[in-house]
């Protein structure tokens, strides 16, 4: 079976993450599917959307997505919201807003960005024990069991609020292997039924220990990672 590449939180960092794509067997025409935090901290959130707009490639929705879509047309509406807005005022949007040269152009990705899915399923990707490949931002953890509950029920809520909120808790849902990102760590950290790939690409080595970005290889679980050189 040929390898779909998993990619971590890229946060803007464009030349980074061409770098690592460079790195993949087949480089730009792999399969490839993105966690989300795509944008936000970096400077090149612009590129980022365009490369995956481009390529076709997967990729489902992070919270930084989510804060954007959240906030940008009020924003737009009332530029003062910069202040107060959660997105711009502790969550890295200002360098995304700037890396776009007109409203028009960010619009048109956030509207896209709406349109990226909560998690995607790959049934003909499995794990030597049969477990099947689902990718989120962060763990579906034990809410995965609400997945085909309707998208406005309390259930369907719970779900999502982990999936691009939730932080350091696991669950076997014994079916899947969970591929996510969201929480930082210094090496990819898996088990039996799911990998943790974000290596903090965005951050500096004051915060971070060695900061990556990072694709996941599966099934073969290969790691590939690439330093951050967006200073270069």
């Amino acid at each position: 079976m040929k390898n779909i590449y998993i990619i971590g939180d890229v946060h803007g960092c464009y030349k980074t993450l061409l770098a690592l794509i460079n790195k993949l067997p087949n480089k730009f025409d792999s399969k490839i599917c993105f966690v989300g935090d795509l944008i936000d901290r970096g400077s090149n959130s612009k590129e980022i959307i365009k490369l995956i707009r481009d390529n076709n490639y997967d990729c489902v929705l992070g919270n930084h997505e989510s804060y954007m879509i959240d906030s940008l047309e009020k924003i737009i509406e009332d530029n003062s919201l910069v202040q107060s807005e959660k997105w711009t005022l502790k969550a890295g949007g200002i360098p995304t807003i700037k890396s776009y040269d007109n409203t028009e152009d960010i619009l048109d990705d956030m509207y896209y960005l709406k349109t990226l899915p909560l998690f995607l399923e790959y049934k003909d990707y499995k794990t030597n024990d049969n477990r099947y490949l689902v990718v989120s931002h962060s763990s579906v953890e034990a809410k995965w069991i609400y997945k085909d509950f309707s998208i406005e029920s309390k259930e369907y809520k719970e779900l999502k609020n982990s999936v691009l909120n939730g932080r350091y808790k696991n669950f076997d849902n014994k079916d899947i292997f969970n591929v996510y990102g969201h929480t930082p760590v210094n090496n990819v950290t898996s088990n039996s039924y799911q990998a943790n790939i974000d290596l903090g690409c965005c951050y500096s080595k004051e915060q971070m220990l060695d900061p990556r970005l990072c694709a996941l290889a599966f099934p073969s679980m290969k790691v590939y990672t690439q330093e951050n050189i967006e200073e270069v």
